[in-house]
């Protein structure tokens, strides 16, 4: 089996924007799912390789992974990770299920430019579905409900490929509503929040990760489960005017005290700052405070326009025309 001739120029695409090459290669066996981790990505020195681990859905699963590199190179917002707790492990699931909530408003985008190339068949369709049924336990099975987090995260996806698939989607849709009661209509409050016809630009890319982060963790709440707080533990790229960029950053920025330490310090002693949108709350950047003339830094952080400060942290940001 090859990568059709719609995929291999998508390849093409992607290698005119990506700064250096990418290849494609195939590997694994026809298991009739489609499931997140079926895409690989290395680096083999200045190549960027990306394996597609099973042959149910190569073309699929390639031009996801390679529209959403897209996006990035393009300016679209991205989430990163700068703080940690003294719970690595625990760290580290966190920061898979953000990954997994934040791509989801990715995939609004990306799930459409695929329906719109004729990717989204039936079979797809039921090879999707086929991986959410391998993923979850149904909510009768599961009276304790272990496995609500995971349910509502999968489904959000789901959610969101469904509403690009259309119409074809009408049996799926039944299925999870009769196997998933609570996660599902859950699902439906939240992306009726986000409206997806809208998520086109960077801009809304961003508004919709922060809308998961807060509808996410709302629902949480409302079954007495934790909550994920992506909002505080995760860094999005702020998307900002010409006049927020040249406005000084208390402005548009409120800095705020964590109970974090840097992700990349071994200094556990230094207090560690959140830059939040004042719009949201959402952590748009991270500082760590001097030990001395602490009010006189953060006068002067406050003073600065907010694209000096960006640049002076090496953080980046998207442009909101």
């Amino acid at each position: 089996m090859s990568f059709s001739k719609a995929t291999q120029d998508l390849l093409a695409q992607l290698n005119e924007s990506y700064p250096g090459s990418v290849i494609l290669r195939m590997s694994g066996k026809e298991s009739g799912t489609i499931l997140p981790d079926q895409v690989d990505t290395q680096m083999l020195g200045t190549r960027l390789m990306i394996e597609v681990t099973d042959q149910t859905a190569p073309d699929f699963v390639a031009t996801r992974e390679m529209l959403k590199m897209l996006l990035m190179l393009n300016g679209y917002p991205q989430v990163y990770y700068q703080l940690a707790t003294e719970d690595g492990a625990l760290d580290e699931q966190r920061v898979i299920m953000i990954n997994y909530l934040s791509q989801a408003a990715l995939h609004a985008i990306i799930y459409r430019e695929q329906a719109t190339h004729k990717q989204l068949t039936p079979e797809i369709i039921s090879a999707y579905a086929a991986g959410v049924k391998a993923t979850l336990t149904p909510e009768a099975n599961d009276p304790e409900q272990k496995e609500a987090a995971l349910r509502l995260l999968t489904l959000i996806d789901a959610g969101i490929f469904m509403y690009a698939a259309g119409d074809n989607s009408d049996l799926v849709s039944e299925y999870y509503q009769v196997n998933y009661p609570k996660a599902w209509q859950a699902t439906q409050l939240i992306l009726e929040q986000l409206v997806l016809d809208q998520i086109k630009t960077p801009a809304t890319v961003g508004q919709a990760v922060q809308t998961l982060f807060k509808a996410f963790d709302a629902q949480m709440l409302d079954w007495n489960l934790p909550e994920l707080g992506a909002s505080e533990f995760a860094t999005l790229t702020p998307s900002l005017t010409p006049q927020q960029l040249k406005a000084p950053v208390f402005e548009t920025f409120g800095i705020r005290h964590v109970n974090y330490k840097m992700r990349s310090d071994d200094d556990d002693e230094a207090a560690v700052f959140v830059g939040e949108l004042k719009s949201s709350g959402q952590n748009s950047f991270v500082l760590k405070a001097p030990g001395t003339n602490t009010a006189e830094f953060f006068k002067s952080i406050y003073a600065l326009p907010a694209q000096d400060l960006f640049t002076k942290l090496q953080q980046p940001f998207t442009f909101d025309e």
